[in-house]
């Protein structure tokens, strides 16, 4: 196989990988948050007082995807709607003290488990790994 064969192989194992790990049926160890939710929850933490158009550009996600993970995240008291102050068409969105404590604990074991495999990796892979990493996220929201 060309090694180019190999780039495209790849590349296409890792959109495959990233659409598995990104569905909603997948949450993020033990604390039931889906990969989607956690995005749509860190989003809010910065942008939701802009409404749902802010969160779903913050968070990288369609609108829809947004939208069914904000009705989630309510339903379990993690996030608040409410009418935002001085344009009564939109919603404001915030977290809630459980939402914020979901985010933080969630962050922290994720970081963590980035710990774990950063520690697998020689020092020379270090470097190598977050430039190729950085590259293919290009690469792959280019394709998408």
């Amino acid at each position: 196989m060309e090694l180019f064969d190999e780039f495209v192989d790849a590349v296409l194992d890792l959109m495959r990988t990233a659409r598995r790990t990104g569905g909603a049926a997948h949450t993020v160890r033990g604390d039931g948050v889906s990969v989607p939710q956690l995005v749509v929850l860190g989003a809010v933490d910065v942008a939701g007082g802009q409404g749902v158009t802010a969160v779903a550009e913050r968070a990288g996600l369609a609108q829809p995807t947004v939208t069914r993970a904000l009705a989630a995240l309510e339903r379990r008291s993690l996030v608040l709607r409410a009418p935002h102050v001085s344009d009564g068409r939109t919603t404001s969105l915030a977290l809630t003290p459980a939402g914020k404590a979901v985010l933080e604990e969630t962050m922290r074991n994720v970081v963590a488990r980035f710990g774990e495999l950063w520690e697998t990796l020689a020092d020379d892979q270090r470097e190598h790994s977050v430039r190729l990493i950085r590259s293919l996220s290009r690469i792959t929201a280019e394709l998408t």
